[in-house]
């Protein structure tokens, strides 16, 4: 038995019983066999058919992925409030209130409402099951904790929760960054405390939203709950990247998180705070072009004219503090490469597990090999003409 995933957000479990050209035989708990076409069926679903049935290839690269986050079916009826208050140890005395979806716990302090974030998180989970087939198994039955924190008593003293965390855990740097950006992030991921995850049944990892208008909260899919979400879906389904092999992990979820936002949202609105200085209390903005709707207009002309290389082993190592808006746009456009069409899309499905199982970014070249190419000048040169000439927004 697997859950089975259709396009439109319906879901299945079921046994699988054959595949006969692009047509799928499911078996269901009832006994009674249901007959589909595989190209109505998630990605996820279709690699799983390629890999374990031995199914044609074809049937994952046939037509184009399409946005399934906006199209899916979220049944807001599942989600609901829940009883008393959330309490972090040590954290803010008055607790959260509660508002639970299937794969979320939103808790919430002060004047702001959880519907459109709990919206929000459900779809871009939806889009990662979609596309990655060992998701649902990886996050089984625990939810992701993300706090929504309006009430300014409540967020300080989340941040004097975090700090002590972080300077109980030995890590000095750390507690330099939070303290120097916590009033000024809009949000950041934080650890669960252990005592949490067990009495909520809670993931490792959840999210913390610091406020300043609740009015931006009343909507779901906007541009900076986008990205913040997506690329910590994307982060977690990666697992934990040892240091070694961590080159180029802030480019690739950094560049999901942006493509899902523009794509998504129809533009972007979030810059990336940095932190420098030896007492890490220097502080600058990253963001990309000035106008957040006109990024592929801008940088098309400079790739053209090789003011813009493109290059993927300079682009993985770069970090927060080194980008410039030529930079960060060209980083958004890798990850609007790897996502553009379902045969990339599969090979950038491909390559997460790659990263999941081996704990680290691949090289270049394994890249290269991953998107079909035989060498990274051929990957990058498909990657400039896609930029170039290509459907690249």
């Amino acid at each position: 038995m697997r859950v089975w995933t259709s396009r439109k957000g319906g879901t299945l479990e079921a046994t699988l019983s054959g595949v006969d050209g692009v047509n799928v035989t499911l078996i269901g708990k009832d006994n009674k066999q249901i007959k589909l076409k595989a190209e109505d069926l998630s990605l996820a679903d279709r690699e799983h058919l390629v890999e374990f049935a031995s199914a044609d290839p074809s049937i994952i690269t046939g037509g184009k992925p399409g946005l399934v986050e906006k199209d899916v079916r979220i049944d807001t009826s599942a989600f609901k409030k829940v009883e008393g208050k959330l309490m972090f140890p040590e954290g803010p005395s008055e607790g959260f209130d509660m508002f639970e979806t299937p794969n979320f716990l939103i808790a919430t302090a002060g004047d702001v409402r959880p519907q459109a974030i709990a919206e929000t998180a459900e779809r871009l989970w939806y889009g990662m099951a979609f596309v990655h087939m060992d998701f649902r198994q990886n996050w089984g039955d625990k939810k992701m904790l993300i706090l929504l924190v309006e009430d300014r008593a409540a967020y300080t003293a989340m941040g004097q929760w975090y700090t002590t965390f972080l300077r109980n855990a030995g890590n000095t740097d750390a507690v330099l960054q939070v303290k120097s950006t916590w009033e000024q992030t809009g949000s950041m991921g934080i650890p669960i405390p252990d005592e949490l995850q067990e009495k909520r049944k809670l993931g490792e990892q959840g999210i913390i939203f610091n406020v300043k208008e609740a009015s931006n909260f009343r909507k779901a899919m906007t541009p900076f709950m986008v990205h913040v979400i997506a690329g910590k879906l994307l982060g977690k389904q990666m697992g934990g990247v040892s240091s070694y092999g961590s080159e180029g992990y802030f480019a690739v979820v950094t560049g999901h998180a942006f493509f899902k936002e523009i794509s998504l949202a129809g533009k972007s609105e979030t810059q990336l705070l940095s932190v420098s200085g030896t007492g890490q209390d220097e502080i600058s903005s990253k963001r990309g072009f000035e106008d957040g709707t006109s990024w592929a207009r801008t940088l098309r002309p400079l790739v053209r004219s090789g003011k813009v290389p493109v290059k993927l082993e300079a682009m993985l190592k770069w970090k927060s503090e080194e980008l410039n808006p030529e930079r960060l746009v060209l980083i958004y456009s890798f990850a609007s490469y790897m996502e553009s069409d379902s045969k990339r899309l599969a090979a950038f499905a491909k390559m997460i597990r790659r990263i999941e199982a081996s704990q680290q970014i691949p090289a270049p070249e394994e890249f290269a090999k991953i998107f079909g190419f035989e060498t990274v000048e051929a990957l990058e040169a498909d990657w400039a003409t896609f930029i170039k000439e290509g459907d690249f927004k």
